[in-house]
């Protein structure tokens, strides 16, 4: 049982690597939640996201944490962000069973 549970986790994380680095969208956030959406199997029913820190780096840039809930785990994704141009990075994520 513990073991096919660190294979979703990998799962989970090389299916969000690939996504983010073949992304097509401008907007990170739905990129982020429709490739969660995808491995439904492995996370669940999604259940909400939301905003846990919000910090300024400096005059034009943002760092925001966000939580993506899902029945079976919470997705943290470190978001860079520069709210004048839109421009959005992806940190760091990190998926917790």
């Amino acid at each position: 049982m513990h073991i096919s549970k660190v294979m979703n986790i990998r799962k989970i994380k090389m299916a969000l690597t690939i996504g983010l680095l073949n992304q097509e969208t401008s907007n990170l956030l739905s990129e982020v939640q429709m490739l969660l959406n995808n491995l439904s199997e492995e996370v669940g029913a999604y259940l909400g996201a939301k905003v846990v820190r919000m910090a300024k780096l400096n005059p034009t840039h943002v760092q925001q944490t966000y939580a993506f809930q899902y029945e079976n785990c919470t997705v943290n994704v470190d978001l860079i962000s520069n709210p004048a141009t839109n421009l959005q990075v992806v940190r760091h994520f990190a998926v917790a069973a």
